[in-house]
């Protein structure tokens, strides 16, 4: 029988012990043996569901950050990350923060472009040189350098 091995016992005495103690030793083995192999099986099992629990706890995670993703389309996907539902949280609250910084230094941005101050290059003075002569152009330049001082 597997699990079976001869022992040689003796007690105080130096007597050897009767057949039906060393039965009920091999049968107090055999018996912790079974429960050692039932133990075991039941973490290898809980091992298995602890890891399939993971799994889909993850999976959720990610389905909730997708989710609040789509709910908040302006947010950058970079932005948002995590592996617990506490993580994605924090991450959305840090990306929120970000967005409304950078809106409101584009619109602090907007406003001092409309305090009249033109955008691109100043306009020129005078009219358009387009068809004067030569002389016409040089009589025009040396007006404006005569006004100019």
């Amino acid at each position: 029988m597997p699990g079976e091995y001869e022992i040689d016992v003796v007690d105080d005495d130096g007597e050897e012990p009767s057949a039906e103690a060393l039965a009920e030793l091999a049968a107090v083995s055999e018996a912790e043996t079974d429960s050692t192999s039932a133990v075991e099986a039941a973490l290898e099992a809980t091992r298995r569901e602890l890891e399939e629990q993971r799994r889909l706890a993850l999976t959720a995670v990610a389905r909730y950050r997708d989710a609040a993703l789509a709910a908040e389309p302006e947010l950058p996907p970079e932005l948002v990350s995590g592996q617990t539902v506490e993580e994605v949280d924090a991450s959305l609250a840090a990306a929120r923060s970000t967005v409304a910084s950078i809106r409101q230094r584009l619109s602090e941005g907007a406003e001092s472009s409309m305090r009249g101050f033109p955008a691109g290059a100043p306009a020129r003075l005078g009219g358009s040189t387009e068809g004067l002569s030569a002389a016409e152009k040089i009589a025009r330049g040396l007006e404006r350098r005569a006004r100019a001082t």
